[in-house]
This record gives structure tokens, C-alpha cells and sequence, in this order.
């Protein structure tokens, strides 16, 4: 009887029309994906007990009271980046609009700079050069090491006394003594090469919105870190606690959603969230 059956069935797909025999293997195909679906769909769901306790209306109580805490920081969040928007896009518009004058600007900084540093190269060598030509006469040298005694035992006494200033002052005339003098030497610079040319007031506002971002970004970052830490402390349970119960949460909001259901909930636990579905939808930033 059954072979019967078999071979009724076979003849029927044989004698089906080519268009009727491919809708035919579609939807057996789409029959067999349908069930691999529900297979792998199964397979990646994962029990209750991976996301410890099952939620009670007290645990609730205490992961919506967590939530809020996190909001309320989440909030102080999007109150500073309209500033911190506001401030880039004033970069921006500067930037774009003095561009030609950076460069301009750049150029002859750079230019100056280039020349005083070479001026103060040139100059700190040639006190070398003669500083090392003067000691080498063994009259001159030993005049410079009674010198460098002296100053040395100066600087000692000073430090006892914790004059910090009179040290500095004291090794810049020993240094000048060997030739070397720094605000000489950036004077001659300037005189040879000219001052570098002062910052310009769009310069000056550009740095200041460049801190300004900076300074807002860092409060941005530390409120986000705050987020987390001033939920599970609003919620009176442990930081463990609290990341286990708020994750059944998330799991169960997703899926309301419509999301792929991650893990199992209890029959009186879905209940309970179904139930507080408005009150949840208040923290959907938090659940994020």
C-alpha cells in the first residue's frame, strides 16, 4: 500500500506542468530553510540559568531604579554635545574661511624660526670653540677650575639655605662664564632674523574651540563611564547582580522588538516584563 502511495505521488510530479513542478521544489526548499531556521534558532537560545536569577518584581523594581540613574547621566550626555557640536563646527567654518592666512601665517613663522635657530646654533658653537681654545692654556684652566670650585661650594651653601633661586642664577653665570648665554644669544637671533610674527585673533579662537571640544569630550567620556557604576549603586544590589538582571532585560526588551530571542525566560518572568513594558520603554537609551 504504502509503494503504492509512493509511486501515486511520483506520477503526479512527473505529469505536473515544468512552471507547477519548480514552485513545487521551492517551497520545499523554502520548507527545509524554515526548518533549519527553527534548528539554529534553537540551538544559539540559551537557558534561563546563564543569566542567573529569574527576575521578581522586586529584582525589577531594582534594575528600573538603575536604569533611571543611568538615564539621568545619559542625559547630562546629550545637554553637552550640542555645545561640543556647536564648537566643532565653529572650528570648521574657521578653519575653512582662514585657510590661505594659516599658511601664510605658518610659512613666515616657520621661516623666522628657522633662522633664529640657526643663529643660536651658530653662536653657542663659536663659545664653545673659544671656550675650549682658552682652557687650553694649563694658566687659564687651572683659573677655571678654581672658578668652578668656587661657584660649586657657593651653590652647595645656597641649597642648605633652600635658595633654589640663587642656584639658578649662580649656574647661569657659571654658564656664561664658559661662553654660553641663552638670553644673549635669542636677543642676537631676533635682531638678525626679526620676531616671529604674533598669533592672530582667528588662531587664538581656534585653539580655544579646539580645547573647548577636548574639555567637553572628556566630560562626555567620564559621565558614559559614570553610567554604568551609578546604575547598579541606585539599584542596591551588587555590580554582579545588577549586570544580570539588567541583561535579562535587554534580552526580553530586544525581543519585543522584534530582535532574535537570545536566552529562555519563566512563564511568570515574561509576565512580569510584559507587564512593565511602558514603564521599561521610559529607559530605552539606558538598554542600548
Amino acid at each position: 500500500m504504502r509503494a503504492r502511495c509512493l509511486m501515486s505521488a511520483a506520477l503526479v510530479i512527473v505529469t505536473l506542468p515544468s512552471d507547477a513542478s519548480a514552485q513545487l521544489g521551492g517551497l520545499v526548499r523554502k520548507a527545509k530553510g524554515a526548518a533549519q531556521n527553527r534548528i539554529t534558532e534553537n540551538t544559539n537560545l540559551k537557558s534561563s540559568e546563564t543569566f542567573g536569577p529569574e527576575l521578581t518584581p522586586a529584582s525589577l523594581d531594582a534594575v528600573l531604579r538603575g536604569l533611571a540613574a543611568t538615564t539621568a547621566k545619559l542625559d547630562q550626555v546629550k545637554q553637552l554635545e550640542p555645545e561640543r557640536d556647536r564648537a566643532n563646527t565653529d572650528y570648521a567654518k574657521s578653519s575653512t574661511a582662514h585657510e590661505s592666512d594659516r599658511q601664510r601665517y605658518q610659512d613666515a613663522s616657520d621661516r623666522i624660526s628657522r633662522c633664529q635657530s640657526d643663529m643660536i646654533r651658530d653662536r653657542g658653537k663659536a663659545a664653545q670653540d673659544a671656550y675650549k681654545r682658552r682652557t687650553a692654556d694649563p694658566a687659564e684652566q687651572a683659573k677655571v677650575m678654581q672658578a668652578s670650585m668656587d661657584l660649586a661650594r657657593q651653590a652647595g651653601q645656597l641649597q642648605a639655605k633652600g635658595d633654589t633661586a640663587g642656584v639658578r642664577k649662580l649656574m647661569a653665570n657659571m654658564a656664561k662664564a664658559q661662553g654660553i648665554d641663552p638670553a644673549a644669544d635669542t636677543a642676537a637671533a631676533i635682531a638678525a632674523c626679526g620676531a616671529k610674527p604674533p598669533a592672530p585673533a582667528w588662531l587664538a579662537e581656534q585653539d580655544s574651540l579646539r580645547e573647548k571640544t577636548r574639555r567637553i569630550d572628556g566630560q562626555i567620556r567620564q559621565l558614559e563611564n559614570d553610567a554604568a557604576t551609578a546604575g547598579a549603586s541606585a539599584s542596591g544590589m551588587t555590580n554582579k547582580e545588577y549586570s544580570l538582571a539588567r541583561e535579562r532585560v535587554v534580552n526580553w526588551y530586544q525581543e519585543a522588538r522584534g530582535g532574535t530571542a537570545v536566552q529562555v525566560f519563566g512563564g511568570d518572568e515574561r509576565k512580569l516584563l510584559e507587564s512593565s513594558r511602558s514603564e521599561i520603554e521610559k529607559y530605552k537609551n539606558a538598554l542600548q
